[in-house]
C-alpha cells in the first residue's frame, strides 16, 4: 500500500498577537493534517510573528512525531542566515530556496517565494484578518489554486 505524503504551508501577518490561542489553533490543526492526512512536511518562512508561531508549534509536534519535517523557505539569503548558520541549521531539517529568477527585483522574490511554496503544498495554515499585505496576497493566491485552507484569525476573510 502506498501512502501519499503531503506538505502544509503557513501564511500570516507579521505582527499578530503572539497569544496561547493561536498557537493551540495551529497545533490542533497541525496535529489533525499529521494524523488523518498524511502531512509530513511543514514549510515555514522567516519574516515575523506568524512565522515565529508556527515553527514553535511544529518543533513542539516533532518531539510527538518523529518523522515530520520542519523546513524553512527563503526566497534569498540574508546576512542573518549567513552570520548565525549554526542556529538555523539546528532549527530547521532543511533550508529551502525556490528557484527564483536572478532576475526578479529582490521586492518581489518574497512574493515568487510564497507562489512557490502554495504552488507545492496541499494544504495552508494562516492568519489573516487584513485585504492587504502579503501574507493576504499569499492567501489569496492559495484560494485560485483550491488548496484547503485553515484560517484561524478570529476576522472572517472572504
Amino acid at each position: 500500500m502506498n501512502i501519499t505524503y503531503k506538505r502544509c504551508c503557513f501564511a500570516g501577518h507579521s505582527d499578530i498577537p503572539y497569544d496561547g490561542d493561536i498557537r493551540e489553533k495551529i497545533k490542533a490543526i497541525a496535529e489533525n493534517l499529521i494524523t488523518a492526512h498524511n502531512v509530513s512536511c511543514f514549510w515555514v518562512g522567516n519574516y515575523g510573528a506568524f512565522d515565529r508561531c508556527c515553527s514553535s508549534v511544529i518543533k513542539e509536534l516533532k518531539k510527538v512525531y518523529k518523522d515530520i519535517k520542519l523546513e524553512l523557505v527563503i526566497p534569498y539569503l540574508t546576512n542573518g542566515i549567513n552570520e548565525y548558520k549554526e542556529l538555523y541549521y539546528n532549527d530547521y531539517d532543511t533550508i529551502l530556496m525556490p528557484d527564483i529568477p536572478i532576475s526578479t527585483p529582490k521586492r518581489f522574490q518574497i512574493i515568487k517565494g510564497n507562489e512557490y511554496v502554495v504552488d507545492n503544498c496541499d494544504f495552508l495554515i494562516c492568519y489573516i484578518e487584513r485585504h492587504y499585505g502579503g501574507a493576504y496576497r499569499t492567501f489569496s493566491y492559495a484560494r485560485r489554486k483550491k488548496i484547503k485552507i485553515f484560517n484561524i484569525s478570529p476576522i472572517s476573510i472572504k
